[in-house]
């Protein structure tokens, strides 16, 4: 089995859109594919993201370094160029999990709060993340993947994840238990959408009171 070091992923333009080429003369199998380069699992709990540009490579285990510890994101075992040997996770990403089990849980949307937390705690730039890029593991423990964007998006509330509870038809379930566990946080979110008249497509967040009386 040759070492996964002789993997490359590659880019090029075809048709204006970028296209990652994969060269895999080793035997581990490609578990994923997305923009920024592919995944090959290594082991029961362990896979490489090899990259198209070092520079996101870099990103993503500057990421992973600072967040060693919290539970929230995957152990990171070894980095290279353009390559990050991390934790191999099991289980459905939150949309799919939400797209057969309907309806966000007290836990789920307790982690959901905790991960946002901990993304300011070890100070993202981008305090954001989308159910599509959060693994439901074994327990019902939620873990959260690709940040090689932490350090160089500026978002400062979770707009991303907000249009996606939307999408999955759990946005108010989960603003009601922010507003109730951290209603600072939560007017914090508000005024930055009410600032941000410009995005469109993110929804609006209502006044804790409105959230409350939809609960009843």
């Amino acid at each position: 089995m040759g070492h996964y070091r002789s993997i490359s992923v590659t880019s090029e333009i075809v048709g204006g859109k970028k296209k990652l080429k994969v060269h895999n003369p080793s035997d581990y199998p490609m578990v994923g594919i997305g923009a920024q380069g592919a995944v090959f699992r290594l082991s029961s709990d362990r896979c490489v993201k090899v990259y198209d540009d070092p520079r996101t490579a870099y990103w993503e285990s500057k990421a992973l370094k600072m967040a060693e510890g919290v539970p929230y994101f995957p152990k990171l075992y070894e980095t290279g160029d353009q390559y990050v040997v991390m934790e191999y996770l099991t289980g459905p990403n939150l949309q799919d999990y939400l797209a057969e089990k309907p309806g966000l849980t007290e836990s789920f949307a307790e982690q959901l709060l905790g991960i946002v937390k901990e993304m300011r705690r070890l100070k993202f730039a981008r305090i954001d993340t989308r159910t599509g890029h959060i693994i439901v593991t074994e327990g019902g423990k939620l873990k959260v993947i690709d940040h090689s964007g932490a350090y160089r998006t500026v978002r400062r509330a979770p707009f991303m994840l907000f249009k996606s509870l939307e999408r999955d038809g759990c946005l108010d379930d989960f603003l009601k238990h922010v507003a109730e566990r951290d209603p600072k946080l939560y007017a914090k979110w508000r005024r930055k959408r009410i600032e941000g008249a410009d995005l469109a497509d993110v929804p609006h967040l209502p006044s804790p009171d409105k959230l409350l009386k939809k609960a009843t």
